[in-house]
């Protein structure tokens, strides 16, 4: 479903580079960094448990909740159009992922941890008491752009933009804090339980956002997404993002002026 969504903006954003490869007029090179929190649900919910009652399958979203949040660092040239418009970007990211579960404090009735799990043999199944897991995923990118400017060049520039993500997953560690320190030595079957992101993963997201500089002039530009959203599964294995929405800072300065 999430593949067809994304369809009419791969068609847009192909038939925008060929129509435009052509008048390619200043170039820029840019540093950026954003950060994107996401509202997720629980991955694993087979496994989690709120309490020890007879409903084994009762995880509670009110009292065991997810995070997940996403930061990164990048650089992406920019090449402008004669019409001064459009801007077209590509370039590379080294991102984080963070992600998490854990008891939601106003609902916890006086216990900060959750049941998980572990183990379950004939009639006998085992549980731990896990106050969080969390996990760590790092993530090399290459993000895709178009970035649109309504107005004509200025000081202060409004823009929209329409931009597609696919990244591949580098390293990943999760951690889990019990409630008994004497659980510790389960943290190998907790993690495996829990398993990994796939390696790859790809979003899209829109975005708007203001430019501010000269024309061939060093410049910054900050923006705003709504929304950022996953189209592959198990980007982590303890949340599964919904929906994301961020900002984003970009420092450019221009490379060249040419005109064809």
């Amino acid at each position: 479903m999430k593949i067809k969504l994304a369809l009419p903006f791969i068609s847009l954003f192909f038939c925008t580079v060929t129509s435009l490869a052509q008048e390619i007029k200043q170039t820029y090179l840019g540093l950026e960094t954003g950060i994107t929190f996401f509202e997720s649900d629980l991955s694993n919910t087979d496994y989690i448990r709120k309490d020890m009652s007879s409903y084994f399958t009762d995880y509670s979203s009110s009292s065991i909740t997810s995070s997940m949040y996403k930061s990164y660092v990048g650089i992406k040239p920019e090449i402008f159009t004669l019409n001064k418009k459009f801007g077209l970007l590509a370039g590379i990211h080294y991102s984080r992922i963070n992600s998490s579960i854990g008891k939601n404090d106003y609902w916890s009735d006086n216990a900060d941890y959750f049941y998980l799990r572990i183990r379950q043999d004939g009639i006998n199944t085992e549980y731990l008491k896990v106050k969080k897991i969390k996990q760590m995923s790092d993530y090399i990118g290459i993000p895709i752009e178009v970035r649109y400017f309504p107005f004509r060049p200025r000081l202060f520039r409004l823009y929209f933009k329409l931009g597609a993500e696919i990244n591949y997953l580098l390293q990943s560690q999760t951690d889990v804090t019990f409630d008994n320190h004497a659980m510790n030595p389960f943290q190998k079957d907790v993690k495996e339980l829990m398993g990994d992101p796939k390696s790859f993963s790809s979003s899209i997201y829109a975005s708007a956002g203001f430019r501010l500089g000269r024309e061939s002039k060093p410049s910054v530009s900050f923006e705003v997404c709504l929304p950022s959203i996953f189209l592959t599964s198990e980007s982590s294995s303890l949340a599964n993002p919904l929906w994301g929405a961020g900002f984003q800072l970009n420092v450019q300065i221009p490379l060249n002026t040419k005109v064809h």
